[in-house]
């Protein structure tokens, strides 16, 4: 197998940990796999990939998300960039009307409305990008899609092949949202080509997506052509950082849960938890002091906001240390709040 296809077996591997990143991944290769035929007066839904792996993959994925059944079959290709190689099989999923394929479209962002018509989009969806993590999977799902890359002990060059110029410029921004990446992007042929060839930023890719262990061979070969500096880059340092702050966010949403549980005298419902103008956080929160109160409902708004980010947005702002306190009032609270709950 080339250096390309164990990145795809491995990303075939990665399940993603949330609905909203399920949803991001299926985006990212329908955007680029997906092609639509009119049937019965309706729409359905035909994605290819010249990977078993991937093909299963997506095919348990779809059906997870959507609680439908989606056809796998074999058959030649006509995907953009394809080569129609001799002997190598296609597979082609298979979304039918009845199985949810308007739902599809329209939740991946591929079917809009615009003045109560229909259309077709050919860019990146925002709604399913807004967060970090929806970011990698849909990053993982357009490169399991139409993504390769050549072999680091030849060449550094990873590439994703588009045919719609709309797709290629929204996924070059896409990954210029992380720090420290960029891509370069040109037209060959009929097609759109996003690419990156700077060693260091192929590597952080690989880690964006999931990749773990491709990071490790990648790095070793690195370090085997002669490339010192940075040895084990495993993951960028704006994901690492992403990471960390998306932890620590969790941690504090937690506390404010156990707050305003111990008020409320109940627990959350699930939408509840997601809507900082519920009567759960409304009711929840009323009795905190306003500096923590107002450091709460930042923290609702803000999921992914840094502590930093945080403190510049209250008024006036604030350090890192001045909200790094109120966040530890907060915790003694909740802490306070399980310390009741247990007697």
């Amino acid at each position: 197998m080339s250096f390309s296809s164990d990145v795809k077996s491995e990303l075939a591997r990665t399940e993603p940990a949330k609905k909203c990143c399920m949803l991001a991944e299926i985006a990212g290769f329908l955007r680029a796999s997906g092609s639509i035929r009119i049937t019965g007066g309706s729409f359905a839904i035909v994605a290819s990939t010249e990977s078993a792996a991937v093909a299963r993959h997506f095919k348990v994925l779809i059906e997870t998300y959507f609680r439908n059944k989606a056809a796998l079959a074999i058959g030649g290709s006509h995907r953009p960039g394809s080569q129609g190689k001799k002997g190598k099989n296609t597979y082609y999923i298979n979304i039918s009307p009845d199985e949810k394929s308007m739902q599809i479209l329209r939740e991946t962002g591929m079917l809009l409305i615009r003045e109560g018509d229909d259309y077709f989009s050919d860019g990146i969806y925002p709604p399913v990008v807004k967060s970090k993590c929806c970011k990698r999977s849909y990053l993982r799902g357009m490169f399991l899609s139409c993504g390769t890359m050549s072999d680091p002990r030849k060449s550094y060059h990873l590439e994703f092949v588009l045919d719609k110029e709309q797709s290629a410029m929204d996924l070059k921004k896409l990954i210029g949202s992380f720090d420290d990446l960029s891509a370069s992007m040109t037209r060959r042929g009929d097609n759109y080509v996003v690419y990156i060839k700077k060693a260091a930023y192929i590597s952080d890719m690989l880690g964006i997506m999931g990749a773990g262990s491709a990071v490790l061979d990648f790095e070793s070969i690195r370090v085997n052509k002669g490339m010192h500096g940075e040895i084990m880059r495993i993951i960028n340092c704006d994901n690492a950082n992403v990471d960390r702050t998306l932890l620590a966010a969790e941690e504090q949403k937690e506390w404010l849960v156990k707050i305003a549980s111990d008020e409320t005298g109940r627990k959350p419902e699930a939408e509840e938890l997601t809507d900082p103008m519920s009567d759960f956080w409304s009711q929840g929160l009323r009795h905190l002091p306003p500096p923590l109160k107002e450091a709460a409902y930042l923290r609702l708004y803000k999921p992914e906001a840094s502590l930093t980010e945080i403190g510049e947005s209250l008024t006036p702002p604030v350090g890192k240390a001045a909200i790094s306190k109120r966040f530890a009032k907060l915790r003694a609270l909740a802490e306070g709040a399980d310390g009741d709950a247990s007697h």
